[in-house]
């Protein structure tokens, strides 16, 4: 078993939570992501790999794909709804708060992009989607509301398939298909702010 000797917070079950060994813990499951894929991750090897029993993991995730949610979203940032003054370059921060979170060490490689694939599956995307897309969400219709009411955007647009547009492109690009005419972060950001000019633009 491992010992819970570093800095701790309880678990929901009152159980001390070793924040170290549960970074030790979420980077070993990334690295089995970007080696095995989901379908092939086993709790025992990462358990093995960390020196802990496989029992001290599902004190902590009781299901697989707790676990996995929870190595795709360690050190992943919501981020503050961006308020630049103007809807596209908004829209376009917006996204690239996205971007930053997934970029792995600011390089998109092929065991990235599995670790990415994982949060897709069917147990994973649910959690994934109530612990930090929910939120993302809700951040880009404020950004449009403030555009509406700045009279910068039509109301009548449809914020949801605008901000899902935008979040389908972003998660496009880091993980099923990764541009290769795209050589900057500059070049890539402006790759977003064209879609988001053509979403936002009024139809009248």
């Amino acid at each position: 078993m491992c010992h819970d000797t570093h800095k701790t917070q309880a678990t929901p079950n009152g159980r001390p939570l070793d924040d170290e060994l549960t970074g030790r813990v979420l980077n070993e499951v990334r690295e089995a992501l970007g080696d095995e894929g989901f379908v092939n991750l086993k709790i025992e090897k990462v358990a093995a790999a960390v020196g802990c029993d496989k029992t001290t993991i599902y004190r902590r995730w009781p299901t697989k794909a707790e676990f996995v949610a929870a190595a795709i979203l360690d050190g992943v940032d919501p981020g503050e709804t961006p308020d630049t003054g103007d809807v596209v370059e908004g829209l376009v921060e917006h996204a690239w708060q996205h971007v930053r979170n997934f970029k792995h060490d600011g390089q998109l490689t092929p065991t990235h992009n599995r670790t990415l694939l994982a949060m897709f599956d069917a147990e994973v995307i649910p959690l994934i989607e109530a612990r930090y897309m929910k939120k993302r969400h809700a951040m880009g219709r404020e950004i449009l509301d403030r555009a509406v009411a700045r009279g910068q955007a039509s109301s009548s647009l449809d914020q949801d398939l605008i901000i899902d547009t935008i979040a389908g492109l972003t998660l496009f690009r880091l993980s099923l298909k990764p541009d290769a005419r795209v050589h900057s972060d500059a070049e890539l950001k402006d790759s977003h702010r064209k879609l988001v000019r053509s979403l936002v633009a009024s139809p009248d």
